[in-house]
């Protein structure tokens, strides 16, 4: 039986790099496509996991938290030896060594001009980690992200031009796009809101230029095509502690959760009928995701697409039920188990090909499911938050890791205030009492073919950072709030850009 308050952490858990022939491996490791199916009969692994898969992604895992969660202890090393008198020079090479950080002694030395403050290091080694991770993220794909022809064609195949993803802003699902469902970031729109209560109109919004888009430029497809836009919405839950580690927007009530995510798929797909007729019918689809393990609660929609919280199928029941089959077997098995989930509460099946969309994001789920069994014996050890930073604005493609961040889209702090209080109550407890401030990063993406579109967006997060400032202006005033504005344009695969802020050195 699993203690709410503690479990025990894996020998694969520990916040370090991966032995140097992990590495090597994963480098070594060339597969057909990102959810490429491996045969696994030598190992006994499930037919349809990809275990290369997961090595690579654990190497990069690995890698990018442990940049991070070192900075505590360096920062603490610092503050005791401030008193050398070679602390610039020592401090400099400190930091590089063993956080691949560079500073200059110019930074180094706005740090102590009025006395060692560890607030503003910590803060600005976090947003260092964050730049250098969004520059290898873009210029060197390690997720194979920006590989979506074959994810596209899938889509495409099912009767789907676009897909957008609404998740909790937990960051225990921030991972839920590379990871969990094995897909390239660069298939689908991510925005996330606290709850998973996004914004109907924003999203209207967006379905409107994608459709102009088709219209006018063909882009993604013809308008003569028949296929719909897909929305996802994803709720989350903890099996081992339902009543402490569920959402926190919805005092972990699983049940309240899982209702507030479909009907606000309900609200979204009803607007865009009522503003545009019913020809233009969207496709929803509801997930669950436990946070424990990572497997998936999927909703299926009946015949005319219509999702209901009683119909479902779960991922790690199915990876069970499974196991001991090949890999046609195992495909085959999935598609009856859908369908079949619909026919025992008396509703229509699935269409068909909404059915094999379902069954392929099961199977690429399985991956997930062994990565945990491998890595975390089952279950995470840190069931619970363990973000490194907050993130608000809208992008952040580069936060793929599970944990790393919380994740919010917002537009202005006052119409996300509510997600940015969710996350200062969990880094409240992450790190304000521990002594520790709380990092900020902002985005607000530009489109570097408008004129004008760049400034538009440097001013924007200029104003969320002092809207934020203000807002918590008690945090502010004692050095606990730490903020990073940055910029990024979307058109391309260019990486984050840094703006001077208000505690930037």
């Amino acid at each position: 039986m699993l203690n709410a308050n503690y479990r025990e952490k894996s020998m694969f858990w520990r916040q370090i790099p991966p032995p140097a022939h992990i590495v090597n491996r994963s480098k070594e490791v060339a597969s057909p496509d990102f959810n490429g199916t491996f045969s696994n009969a030598a190992t006994g692994q499930h037919a349809l996991v990809n275990t290369q898969q997961n090595v690579q992604l654990r190497d990069y895992e690995m890698r990018i938290k442990a940049g991070f969660d070192e900075i505590k202890s360096v920062v603490e090393l610092l503050t005791v030896q401030q008193k050398r008198s070679d602390f610039v020079y020592w401090s400099q090479q400190t930091i590089s060594q063993k956080l691949g950080i560079t500073f200059s002694q110019k930074q180094v030395e706005e740090f102590i001009s009025h006395g060692f403050d560890s607030q503003v290091l910590y803060g600005q080694c976090v947003f260092a980690q964050f730049m250098a991770m969004s520059k290898e993220f873009f210029e060197q794909d390690p997720l194979r992200g920006q590989s979506k022809q074959h994810a596209e064609r899938i889509f495409r195949e099912a009767g789907f031009h676009a897909v957008g993803v609404a998740p909790c802003a937990d960051g225990r699902l921030a991972h839920f796009i590379s990871y969990v469902l094995r897909l390239p970031y660069l298939v689908t729109r991510r925005k996330a809101h606290a709850g998973a209560l996004f914004d109907v109109s924003e999203s209207v919004r967006n379905w409107v230029f994608i459709e102009h888009s088709r219209f006018r430029d063909a882009v993604p497809n013809s308008i003569e095509e028949p296929t719909r836009y897909l929305k996802m919405a994803v709720y989350h839950y903890s099996k081992s502690d339902p009543h402490h580690q569920g959402c926190a927007a919805h005092g972990s009530d699983d049940d309240k959760a899982a209702e507030a995510a479909l009907s606000r798929l309900k609200d979204f797909r009803q607007a865009i009928e009522n503003r545009f007729g019913c020809g233009s019918t969207v496709q929803t689809l509801l997930i669950g995701i436990n946070t424990d393990d990572d497997s998936l609660k999927v909703h299926v929609p009946n015949q005319q697409g219509k999702v209901c919280l009683k119909r479902f199928v779960e991922t790690d029941t199915l990876y069970h039920q499974t196991n001991n089959m090949n890999a046609e077997q195992a495909r085959d098995f999935i598609q009856q188990a859908v369908v079949g989930c619909n026919q025992q509460v008396g509703s229509t099946a699935p269409a068909e090909s909404m059915n094999k969309l379902i069954a392929w994001f099961i199977e690429n789920n399985f991956s997930q499911i062994a990565y945990v069994k491998t890595y975390e014996n089952g279950c995470y050890s840190d069931i619970g938050h363990a973000e490194r930073f907050i993130g608000i604005g809208n992008g952040f493609e580069e936060v793929q890791l599970r944990n790393l961040t919380y994740y919010s889209y917002l537009d202005t702090v006052e119409e996300g205030l509510n997600d940015v209080n969710v996350g200062i109550k969990i880094f409240t407890g992450l790190n304000l009492k521990k002594g520790w401030p709380i990092p900020i990063i902002i985005r607000c993406d530009y489109d570097g073919r408008v004129p004008g579109s760049k400034d538009r967006a440097q001013e924007k997060a200029n104003r969320i950072e002092q809207a934020l400032h203000d807002r918590y202006s008690e945090l502010s005033a004692k050095g606990q709030l730490q903020t990073l504005c940055t910029l990024r344009d979307n058109t391309g695969n260019q990486a984050a850009e840094r703006l001077p802020g208000l505690v930037a050195p």
